[in-house]
């Protein structure tokens, strides 16, 4: 069985890979990258780059903060958006999937004003979504 790679592990991929491409499309060197981010161009590299032995370095806070502010950097990753105002404490909206509409079948008689008929919703609200449970107890 094919193992997964880890979180950690495909951010640093994902990121290195649209950091390399935002400074290909942007036409900024890795040089001048990195003396407009005071870090070594070999730090840089880290990141765009896979090691010898195919491993990217992890980016931390200090190293996305700097690229998304000072290099208009953005990145998406796994739904969230990733940008400078993000780290202004402006809250970036998840991206959304559509909308679905979700069709229920019920075939026998209910009534809400019947004492013998039973209705309970909960709702519960995980991060980035709102889960409904309906729950229809149905006359005999």
């Amino acid at each position: 069985m094919a193992r997964t790679p880890s979180t950690s592990v495909e951010f640093a991929r994902a990121f290195g890979d649209a950091l390399r491409e935002f400074l290909n499309e942007k036409q900024i060197s890795q040089s001048k990258a990195a003396r407009l981010l005071d870090i070594g161009r070999a730090r840089l590299n880290t990141y765009c780059h896979d090691s010898p032995s195919g491993t990217r370095s992890t980016p931390d806070a200090e190293i996305l903060y700097k690229v998304c502010a000072l290099l208009g950097f953005e990145l998406t990753y796994r739904g969230f958006r990733i940008t400078a105002s993000t780290f202004d404490g402006i809250r970036v909206k998840q991206i959304d999937a559509p909308a679905e509409q979700l069709l229920l079948d019920f075939e026998r008689q209910f009534h809400l004003t019947d004492e013998t008929g039973t209705v309970s919703v909960s709702f519960r609200r995980p991060a980035g979504r709102v889960e409904v449970s309906l729950s229809l107890k149905a006359v005999s």
